[in-house]
């Protein structure tokens, strides 16, 4: 089948949100990323707590959610070419929910069963499963549980183009997502975009978290000799595979619940993979700008259990592999003055050899990069970025609306193609 996208609604048990709160959120609460110490070396080049907010203001929280499930009609943008169908929640932050491999019958993401929410985002709900797309300031988005602009374009080629995009208001700053699916191709596209167009440096931040499950037997799979995580009362960098006793590529030993932030060195291409027992499962991988990887497991004691059976009905466990443009989440990055930031990220099925998955952490990551012909593909990347700027600055015919506040600012010509309306309704097909 030709690549195709199509806007569909979709059936799920889901709490009620409720409404936002009547005040600003103007107290905020204590974080313990706000507390941490750390013990670095002179050439890390941590923002450490550079960016950090007590409050997020002007958002106001969302803390009237219940957690009876009631079942809900729910809006999806799906695209499906004859290798992948890949399902986004533009209702929910834009989320990607699904990613089927259709050849396997296998979905590479972690998908909740429920829609059930906790007080884990940075304007209190929140929900786990799929991927979820952070910018602005550290933590989940304050647009995790919003409505993004949905609208559809095309490449030259005419194959569809599904852009989500929306005005992050503490920040000032526009951001834009193009996915697509090549005819021929087993990955998601995505052309990221973020822009600043005040005339001053900003704090930036962003991270996209991949829900994966949590195989028996699983391994991560990482190009990254160190990694930056909280020990003995700081944050520090530690060598891989083993911390504490524990090879944390072998995730299903970590103990407690554990953030890892590996160091990939600048010349290596930017990836990460969840792959079970067989070899088989998920590739992430992104063009230069994206440059960290992150691991974060709930652990296996009874809290981390209780956790992970808290935020869902059936779906069982998961782990979160996650990508950003710093090199932690404990500090934004400072971003120029009318500036674009723009990277791609991709995810596809993988499968590897026995023979690699028995190897150890180092010897795994460089055969992994030699039998996927890894560097063949992130220089293609790099190739495609380049060639569809073009793409990223033409108007798209908007399917659904988001927040009315884009409207209300003054839009350079970084901008111009993002159209903003008023009224906060979706419009019809």
């Amino acid at each position: 089948m030709l690549p195709e996208l199509r806007f569909e609604k979709m059936k799920i048990r889901a709490a009620d949100l409720g409404e936002q709160s009547s005040i600003p959120d103007l107290i905020g609460e204590k974080i313990l990323q706000n507390r941490l110490e750390f013990y670095l070396e002179e050439d890390d080049e941590i923002y450490e707590g550079y960016g950090r907010r007590s409050n997020v203001y002007p958002y106001r929280q969302y803390n009237g959610y219940m957690r009876r499930l009631c079942e809900k009609e729910i809006q999806t943008a799906i695209l499906e070419n004859d290798y992948l169908k890949a399902v986004f929640l533009p209702e929910y932050g834009g989320r990607l929910w699904q990613l089927w491999d259709k050849s396997a019958g296998r979905n590479l993401l972690y998908t909740n069963d429920v829609l059930r929410f906790s007080n884990l985002a940075v304007r209190n709900a929140w929900f786990s499963g799929g991927v979820e797309w952070n910018i602005g300031i550290i933590g989940h988005t304050p647009l995790t549980t919003e409505p993004l602009y949905t609208a559809q374009t095309e490449l030259e080629d005419g194959i569809p183009v599904l852009r989500m995009y929306e005005y992050e208001r503490i920040r000032g700053v526009c951001y834009q997502m193009d996915f697509w699916l090549d005819a021929d191709s087993t990955f998601l596209n995505c052309r990221m975009r973020i822009t600043n167009e005040s005339n001053e440096v900003l704090p930036m931040y962003w991270w996209s978290n991949i829900a994966v499950e949590e195989y028996d037997g699983g391994r991560i799979i990482v190009p990254a000799d160190k990694a930056f995580t909280y020990v003995d009362k700081a944050v520090a960098k530690v060598s891989l595979p083993v911390v504490n006793d524990i090879d944390i590529t072998d995730y299903k030993k970590i103990y407690k619940s554990t953030d890892y932030f590996f160091d990939i060195p600048e010349k290596r291409p930017k990836y990460i993979a969840n792959i079970d027992q067989t070899g088989y499962g998920l590739l992430h991988i992104s063009t230069a700008r994206l440059k960290s990887r992150k691991l974060f497991s709930w652990g296996s004691s009874d809290a981390s259990n209780h956790w992970q059976e808290f935020l869902t009905d059936k779906a069982g466990r998961y782990i979160e592999i996650q990508a950003g443009l710093g090199k932690t989440q404990y500090g934004c990055i400072p971003m120029a003055p009318h500036t674009a930031w723009e990277w791609m990220e991709r995810y596809g099925a993988i499968q590897i050899s026995q023979e690699i998955c028995s190897q150890d952490h180092a010897e795994r990551y460089r055969s992994f990069i030699t039998e996927l012909h890894i560097d063949n593909i992130w220089k293609d990347m790099e190739q495609t970025l380049f060639d569809t700027k073009n793409i990223a600055h033409r108007e798209a015919k908007i399917v659904f609306a988001g927040s009315g506040y884009g409207a209300l600012k003054k839009q350079g010509k970084m901008t111009e193609h993002l159209k903003f309306v008023i009224k906060e309704a979706s419009l019809e097909k």
